[in-house]
C-alpha cells in the first residue's frame, strides 16, 4: 500500500437502476407497440432507431372541451342560472324585466 488507500466507491459496484417502457409507433403504416425494461439510454437508442428505419409517432388525440358540471352562474348577481331552450338565463327580476345575462 505505498501510503495511498485505494477505496472503490459502493455506488460504482452497484447495478444501474431499470425502468419499463412502452413506446407507440406506425410503422410503414402499422401500428406498433415495443414494451421492454432498460436504463433510459437504451430508451434514447431504440426511439433513435425507429426513426431511422421511418417509424412515426402515433397522432394524439386532441381532447374534447369539457362542459363544465352544473348550471353556470350570473356574473351580475352570482346566483345560479336555469336552463332554457336556447342556454341558460339568469332568473333575477331586474326593475320591471329579468336580468339580459345568458350562457
Amino acid at each position: 500500500m505505498n501510503g495511498q488507500l485505494n477505496v472503490t466507491q459502493i455506488t460504482d459496484r452497484q447495478p444501474q437502476a431499470q425502468c419499463e417502457f412502452t413506446i407507440a409507433c406506425v410503422l410503414r403504416g402499422f401500428p406498433v407497440e415495443i414494451k421492454g425494461q432498460g436504463r433510459a439510454a437504451d430508451l434514447k437508442i431504440i426511439v433513435d432507431r425507429l426513426f431511422d428505419l421511418g417509424a412515426e409517432p402515433p397522432q394524439a388525440a386532441k381532447p374534447e372541451p369539457t362542459k363544465p358540471a352544473g348550471a353556470p352562474t350570473c356574473p351580475v348577481h352570482g346566483s345560479k342560472m336555469k336552463e332554457g331552450r336556447r342556454g341558460f338565463f339568469c332568473p333575477k327580476k331586474v326593475g320591471d324585466g329579468y336580468c339580459k345575462e345568458t350562457a
